[in-house]
């Protein structure tokens, strides 16, 4: 019985792994296996491209944690559904606060500005409107949440241990990969702040549409005022 446990948890630590190494390089795989080069290719084809890759990961993304997705949107979406918004609302809102004044003392203090996360995805949006509202709104909570959130949780069963990696890993995917300098790494701060959250939402309702939601609702935020800054 223990070694049929200890097997199960490997699966599912194997599966966890898999699934967060594919979110970060599953588009690169795919273009290097049919020989497409992004660069030589047009705006609108390259948008139709990253747009099938994505729904093919949300696709495969689905079916891996199918049951799992089914239950909580049942749940979630029920006649309780107005006091699990509140209950996840109130959840975010701390960390987005957390957020927003760690960012303000990282600018105020410093010399790091704003997260080079940030300034790309900008750029993205001021290129690709329509993907990158596709990409922010939708993609990447559903798929994030999913793995960092459900799928770090089956895997690390103590709740601090898993709320540190869980918003740790997150945080640190959204700033190392744009690393350009010692500074650069204060911005830990405001992202990891907000993976500890979802990851304490998490384990306080055990139904990722919490995250999910609430995720959905901080990157539309943020898509849209800058937007709205940008048409002013």
């Amino acid at each position: 019985m223990k070694q049929k446990n200890i097997k199960k948890e490997l699966l599912t630590l194997l599966k966890t792994l898999s699934l967060a190494f594919l979110l970060l390089t599953f588009s690169s795989i795919l273009f290097s296996i049919f020989d497409i080069d992004l660069e030589k290719i047009d705006k609108s084809n390259k948008v139709i491209l990253m747009l099938t890759s994505d729904i093919t990961f949300l696709i495969i993304i689905f079916f891996a944690y199918k049951k799992k997705i089914i239950e909580d949107f049942k749940s979630f979406f029920n006649k309780n559904f107005a006091n699990n918004i509140e209950t996840s609302f109130k959840y975010w809102l701390i960390g987005f606060i957390v957020m927003i004044v760690s960012n303000l003392i990282i600018i105020a203090f410093t010399n790091a500005g704003l997260a080079n996360n940030e300034e790309a995805v900008r750029s993205l949006i001021d290129n690709y409107p329509m993907y990158m509202i596709f990409s922010v709104v939708l993609y990447a909570p559903f798929t994030e949440e999913l793995i960092f959130r459900h799928g770090f949780r089956e895997v690390f069963k103590s709740k601090y241990l898993y709320i540190f990696i869980s918003g740790f890993i997150f945080g640190s995917l959204h700033v190392i990969s744009s690393l350009d300098s010692i500074s650069s790494l204060l911005h830990l701060i405001p992202y990891c702040a907000l993976g500890f959250t979802f990851a304490s939402l998490y384990v306080k309702t055990n139904n990722i549409f919490s995250s999910i939601s609430m995720h959905m609702l901080h990157n539309t935020l943020a898509i849209v005022v800058y937007l709205i800054g940008s048409v002013l």
